[in-house]
């Protein structure tokens, strides 16, 4: 944890201020929303996951006008069948994360997304038979074996909760595999898309919230009947605001930073995020659960370091080619090189993304 930290604030250190706000903005947002969603469901006893995720798309919609409006972006036309699938998956595996944050513990809840991962990769193996390198595939069993330590040993482990966070970690599987290329074709930023998928998201979680949520007028649990008062309102203004924040600092971070950098910023968040289970949330300091956490980030950060290793020889084996053929006579022999680019943001990249 600690060599972590010095490698974050040594990539802070060597950015410009600009870079260094914005990874610090991507930081407090990605973590507080996780701690500030939590407080709101135990702590305040806000157990309607749903419909905060509602005020979530309706917050970040909101002020992503305000953004616009002062500068921030500009507004672009996209085509409405396209960013409605976006914001149908978005819709999808944003309502299972926090169905999956409400039913289980932040510890469970974080590992569990760790194992997108795996997922897609299996995914792509079987439906589009794309293999995986067979360090990188070995790099990914320890995560798998750490996510199964963890949940066998979680101290408020139920079915409901792993169903929804199976469930979630399905759907956003297969959002991470169809998105990818479908926001590439729409040429656009993530502020610029958001600003579509976002009303359209909330729009489309509607029907779907007295289904999860209790929202029946009869019930002693229902929303009716829940005590707003000053504390719980601005947890949860707070959580609209966090989901903003958090949408904006990705986009300045990826676009500032090098993926050496971002994906050091995201397995520290992630630390940040389980070991907050244990200071704010209660979870025991059981040994074989805390080593399955450790095995699981151990595997995170094995992969992630091939991962980056792979991409920093294939493009420099491309850079070499480029000026082979730039040097070469008219007439010889070019040289052929790799279309396949990896980037530093890709989730399956940034295994620890929060």
């Amino acid at each position: 944890m600690t060599s972590l930290a010095n490698r974050l604030v040594a990539n802070v250190a060597a950015a410009d201020g600009k870079t260094a706000a914005a990874m610090a903005l991507n930081f407090f947002s990605s973590t507080g929303i996780v701690v500030a969603n939590k407080l709101a469901m135990d702590r305040y006893g806000f157990r309607f996951a749903t419909t905060l995720t509602l005020f979530h798309f309706i917050a970040t919609y909101v002020l992503l006008l305000l953004a616009a409006a002062v500068g921030v972006f500009e507004k672009k036309a996209l085509p409405l069948r396209e960013t409605a699938k976006l914001a149908a998956g978005s819709m999808g595996f944003v309502v299972l994360t926090n169905l999956s944050l409400q039913h289980n513990s932040v510890g469970f809840y974080q590992v569990m997304k760790v194992m997108t991962t795996p997922t897609v990769v299996v995914i792509e193996a079987l439906v589009y038979a794309k293999m995986l390198d067979w360090d990188l595939r070995a790099a990914l069993v320890p995560v798998c074996l750490g996510v199964v330590a963890t949940a066998a040993t979680d101290f408020r482990l139920n079915a409901v909760g792993a169903a929804y966070a199976i469930a979630g970690v399905l759907v956003t599987s297969f959002y991470q595999i169809g998105a990818g290329t479908l926001q590439r074709s729409l040429d656009c930023s993530a502020l610029q898309l958001q600003l579509y998928t976002a009303p359209m998201s909330a729009v489309f979680i509607v029907p779907f919230v007295p289904l999860f949520d209790d929202w029946r007028p009869s019930s002693l649990h229902s929303i009716w009947e829940y005590e707003f008062g000053v504390g719980n309102l601005s947890v949860l203004a707070l959580t609209g605001v966090l989901a903003f924040l958090v949408n904006v600092s990705i986009f300045l971070v990826i676009g500032r930073s090098s993926a050496v950098s971002y994906n050091t910023l995201g397995h520290f968040k992630t630390c940040f995020i389980l070991v907050s289970d244990f200071v704010l949330f209660g979870r025991p300091l059981n040994v074989r659960s805390a080593a399955g956490i450790l095995m699981t980030m151990g595997g995170v950060f094995w992969y992630t370091h091939l991962k980056l290793d792979k991409a920093r020889r294939e493009q420099e084996a491309a850079s070499s080619d480029s000026t082979s053929v730039q040097m070469a006579p008219k007439g010889g022999a070019r040289s052929s090189t790799s279309n396949e680019v990896v980037g530093g943001d890709d989730e399956r990249v940034a295994l620890a993304k929060a």
